[in-house]
């Protein structure tokens, strides 16, 4: 039961995210709720085709969450990927947003 809650309360703060998108001129990007204790309930996935734009999207969603910024990660030749996390305390979820640069 806890994994349904913890689906339920990831799927309202994304009713919200979604909300501010318009209200906010965020950038749309990919979302995925998430039960596993191991990730994030929620993750935002910054997906434009041009890397610069990934990391543009990234940097205004971050600082529209208050996100904190995880040291970069490095995956393989390809290249290198963001996160930023911040914890909803009124949903008490976890939310990153990614992008791959």
């Amino acid at each position: 039961m806890d994994q349904l809650h913890l689906q339920q309360r990831a799927i309202d703060a994304l009713r919200d995210l979604l909300a501010r998108i318009s209200n906010e001129d965020l950038p749309v990007i990919t979302w995925a709720v998430h039960s596993s204790p191991d990730k994030a309930a929620l993750s935002g996935f910054c997906d434009a085709e041009d890397s610069q734009q990934r990391r543009m999207d990234f940097e205004v969603w971050r600082e529209a969450l208050y996100a904190e910024r995880q040291p970069m990660k490095a995956e393989g030749e390809s290249g290198s990927r963001l996160i930023a996390t911040v914890q909803d305390n009124y949903l008490d979820l976890s939310i990153e947003i990614i992008a791959e640069i």
